[in-house]
C-alpha cells in the first residue's frame, strides 16, 4: 500500500485547522502530519515534515504564511502549496498566481471539494474555486504569468479536458449532457484563451498547466 500524502495546514484559526484534520481522518491517502498556529514556526515545520502538501491560510497576525511557506517550499521541489482562505480578494489571488501555487479554495467550500482540492494537487494538477475564477474572469488586468486554467469557465475546463484525452465531441456531449454545438462552442472558445489551435495542442497545454499526465 503506498503512503498517504503528508499535509502541513498552516492556519491560526485552531477549530479551522482542527475541523480539516478530523475531516482527512476519515481518508486514507491523505494524512496530516502537522498544525502550524503560529506564523514564526511556518519555515521550520514545513522543513521538518517535508509534506506533499501545504494548505496554507493567508491572514494570520503577526507574519505572512505565503511569504513564509513559499520560502520554506524552495529547497523543497516536491512539496506544493495549496490556499485555502476566507479573502478571495484581487491583491491575494495575484500574489498566490506569482508566487506560483498549486491551486487557491476559499474556505466557503464544502468538505468534499476541499477532500477534492486536496486529491487534484497530490495528483500534481492545479485546482481553483469558482469563485477565484470568477473574480479573475472578470478582471481586465490580468497578471501575465497567471494559468490560463483561470481564464477558462469551469464547463470550458471540463470539456477541454475531454477533448484533450482524445474524447470526441459528440462522446463529450453525451458525457456533459450538452448540445455538440454547444460542446464545439466551448472547446473554440478555449483555444483561443489558452493559444491552442488543435486538440493536439489542447493536450500539450493540459499537459504543460498540470492539468493531465502525459
Amino acid at each position: 500500500m503506498n503512503r498517504p500524502n503528508s499535509i502541513v495546514i498552516v492556519d491560526d484559526h485552531r477549530l479551522v485547522a482542527e475541523g480539516i484534520s478530523s475531516l482527512l481522518e476519515t481518508v486514507p491517502d491523505l494524512e496530516v502530519v502537522a498544525h502550524v498556529y503560529d506564523p514564526a514556526e511556518i519555515i521550520s515545520k514545513i522543513r521538518d515534515h517535508k509534506p506533499d502538501i501545504v494548505l496554507c491560510d493567508l491572514d494570520m497576525p503577526g507574519g505572512d504564511p505565503l511569504d513564509s511557506a513559499s520560502q520554506a517550499i524552495e529547497s523543497l521541489p516536491d512539496t506544493r502549496l495549496l490556499i485555502l482562505s476566507a479573502y478571495p480578494t484581487d491583491v491575494n489571488i495575484e500574489r498566490a498566481l506569482k508566487i506560483g501555487v498549486a491551486g487557491f479554495i476559499t474556505k466557503n467550500e464544502s468538505a468534499e471539494t476541499i477532500v477534492d482540492g486536496l486529491h487534484a494537487v497530490a495528483a500534481g494538477h492545479a485546482i481553483y474555486s469558482d469563485e477565484v475564477r470568477q473574480r479573475f474572469v472578470n478582471r481586465t488586468d490580468r497578471p501575465d504569468n497567471a494559468p490560463a486554467i483561470l481564464a477558462l469557465s469551469p464547463r470550458e475546463l471540463t470539456v477541454t479536458l475531454l477533448a484533450a484525452q482524445g474524447m470526441t465531441t459528440p462522446q463529450i456531449a453525451k458525457t456533459v449532457y450538452r448540445s455538440t454545438k454547444t460542446v464545439d462552442k466551448q472547446i473554440s472558445s478555449a483555444m483561443a484563451k489558452t493559444g491552442c489551435t488543435n486538440r493536439v495542442d489542447l493536450s500539450r497545454w493540459a499537459i504543460r498547466e498540470g492539468l493531465m499526465r502525459a
